[in-house]
This record gives C-alpha cells, sequence and structure tokens, in this order.
C-alpha cells in the first residue's frame, strides 16, 4: 500500500477563514487509503490557528494528523520543510498545499497513480483552477530562457488551452498544490530538504523543479482536476518585495541562452529602481529586494552546488526581437503585453 503524508501551511488566515477550513475539509475527506495530514503553522498571530486546530479536533476523522507550530514565520519553503520533517518516514510521497486551495477528493490518489507508472518521475502537479471554477490558475509551470516563471494556461478557459487533457512534461510543478517522491528528495535535493529556506517565498518551486530536472529527474503536470486556488490571499502588497527578490535571484543563478547579456540585465534593473526612488519612494522597497536577490543567489549556489542550466528541463524560447524590444527596453510595460504560455509551447530537451 502506497503511504502519502500531506503538508497544509497555514499563516494568518483568519481574513479568509471560512476558505481555510473548507480546504481542511477537502483534506480530510480525500479519497485516499492511507495518509496523514500534517498541519503546520507560520507563527500565526491573528488566533486563525487557534480556531484551525480546534475545528480540526471537533470533525470526527480517520485521518492521522499532526500539527506543528513555528517559532517564526518561515515563509513557503521552510515551513514546508518544518513539515517535511515531521513527516512518517513510511510516507512514499509528500504533498504540499497552501491554505487557500480547495482540494478534489480523487486528486491525491490520481496524482500518485500516474506517479507511480515512472519512477524517474519526481514532482507533478495537476490541473488548478482560481476559486471561481471556471479560469486557470495552473496547469504546470513554466521557465522562459529570459527568466520569466509562471503558471501554463494561467487566466485561461479551459478550451483555450491546447493539451490540457494529456500528459505533459513542465519546468516545475506548482507548489500550490503538488506531490513529491520521497526517495528522489532525499537523494538530490540540498540538506534532503524539498526546499531551501532562505528563499522564503515564490522561488521555491521553481527551484525544486530545475534541481530535479539537472539532477536527471522528470517533473510533469498530470491532467488531473486538483483543486480550486483562491490565491494570493496571504500574500498581498503594492510592492512584490519577494517576487522581485525571486526573479533577480533566478536571472543570477539559472544559466539560459541570454546568459551573455544577464550582467546588463542586472544593471539596468539596479539603475532603474535607484532612479524610481527618486521619484516614489515605495521604490526603496523595490531596491532592497532586487540588492536582497543578488545576495541569496549567491547563497543558494553555495548551497545547491551546481550550475543549474534551464535547458535541461523543458522551458519556452523567446526570440531575439521579444526579448530586446519587449522586455530588455521594457516595452511590454507600455503595451501591457503579458506571456501567454500552453503546453505545446514548451521545448522538451532530451529526456532520460
Amino acid at each position: 500500500m502506497v503511504k502519502a503524508s500531506l503538508i497544509w501551511l497555514n499563516y494568518n488566515s483568519l481574513g479568509f477563514m471560512d476558505i481555510a477550513l473548507k480546504s481542511i475539509e477537502s483534506v480530510l475527506n480525500l479519497n485516499f487509503d492511507d495518509y496523514e495530514v500534517i498541519i503546520v503553522d507560520n507563527a500565526s498571530n491573528d488566533g486563525s490557528f487557534e480556531k484551525i486546530k480546534e475545528f480540526v479536533e471537533k470533525k470526527s476523522s480517520s485521518v492521522r494528523i499532526k500539527f506543528v507550530r513555528s517559532d517564526a514565520n518561515r515563509g513557503y519553503a521552510g515551513g514546508m520543510n518544518l513539515g517535511w520533517e515531521t513527516r512518517n518516514e513510511d510516507s512514499r510521497y509528500v504533498a504540499f498545499l497552501n491554505n487557500d486551495l480547495i482540494v478534489e477528493p480523487n486528486s491525491l490518489k490520481d496524482l500518485v497513480n500516474y506517479m507511480e507508472s515512472d519512477e524517474k518521475l519526481a514532482a507533478a502537479s495537476g490541473l488548478i483552477y482560481f476559486g471561481d471554477s471556471k479560469s486557470i490558475y495552473s496547469a504546470g509551470g513554466y521557465g522562459t530562457d529570459h527568466w520569466d516563471f509562471n503558471g501554463i494556461c494561467g487566466n485561461m478557459l479551459e478550451h483555450e488551452c491546447p493539451g490540457i487533457n494529456k500528459f505533459h512534461y513542465v519546468t516545475y510543478a506548482d507548489g500550490a498544490y503538488m506531490v513529491v517522491r520521497t526517495r528522489i528528495i532525499k537523494k538530490v535535493c540540498p540538506a534532503g530538504k524539498p526546499f531551501i529556506d532562505e528563499t522564503f517565498l515564490y522561488l521555491d518551486d521553481y527551484l525544486l523543479g530545475l534541481i530535479l530536472w539537472n539532477r536527471g529527474y522528470k517533473v510533469a503536470y498530470i491532467p488531473v482536476k486538483s483543486g480550486y486556488h483562491y490565491a494570493h490571499l496571504s500574500t498581498k502588497s503594492t510592492i512584490n518585495y519577494y517576487g522581485i527578490r525571486a526573479n533577480t535571484a533566478l536571472i543570477a543563478l539559472l544559466s539560459t541562452r541570454f546568459s551573455w547579456i544577464k550582467s546588463v540585465y542586472l544593471l539596468r534593473r539596479d539603475i532603474g529602481y535607484k532612479i524610481l526612488r527618486l521619484f516614489k519612494g515605495e521604490y526603496d522597497k523595490a531596491y532592497k529586494a532586487y540588492q536582497d536577490g543578488i545576495r541569496l543567489a549567491r547563497i543558494l549556489r553555495d548551497k545547491i552546488g551546481f550550475k543549474l542550466d534551464l535547458h535541461k528541463a523543458p522551458y519556452v524560447k523567446i526570440n531575439y526581437l521579444d526579448f530586446i524590444l519587449l522586455d530588455f527596453m521594457m516595452l511590454n510595460r507600455i503595451h501591457h503585453k503579458s506571456l501567454i504560455i500552453t503546453h505545446e509551447m514548451l521545448i522538451n530537451p532530451g529526456l532520460i
């Protein structure tokens, strides 16, 4: 019998407690024979942990439940790692779940069944909708060779997403709800943990996917309806500090076809934020995020111990004209151009 652990991460969810409790309830009613639920609280200070604990303790459930409370907010990476360290050692798979995502009852069983067919498949995620149950949040994750990472078919409707009903290899599995094979994570990831604590937020699932591909394993989108994500309820911000920090670290860390220009690319960002700070004080936060991203890249490089190459993973190739005109010269900001990526646009390198 296959055993699994599901790690559910909470942080200050009082403002959307109805969704958080629906998420917990969906987790406790999964159609899976043998699993445990590990509820990790990231030092919430709004009373949400107490409400969640009370709700769970009143539920009649045969599922094994563990509570883990952090002494500090460790972000997604550190919080999930805390759960990872308390998992049952017999768990062959571990699922990671946000507190604003309601899961489909058969999702864990269906994802694990797919993964059982290929021992090289190290991580996977399924079809995740936004909370409206119509538009797609993610059908797996993509990365481009100019360091843009996001959800495949994001904000599309099902009929707009070619290949949605087919298995696809992807750059990374979406951390809102993904499943990993325990044995491979312990073997190839730094310190035998799925995430690097210092990433904190927004870089964790990207980095895991890249590490797995670079170490000879696979990451996939599995055509399984997995859940409904009421996204970003815990991470609202005017200037997205962690988003800028994560993207800066990726540019500095990851080798792509455009690596020859990355020093100029980063310099442009450095100078741009310095200038913007003169006109708007809120860009002090953006500039600090850029600086911290450069420092984070150094930390990650040491911990990973080898050079990450995007081209060992499935990726999206961006042509030079788009890179120069629409990204490097920032004309995409003027035209509000955003990438619309489907599975068919991914380039798959030679797979092991």
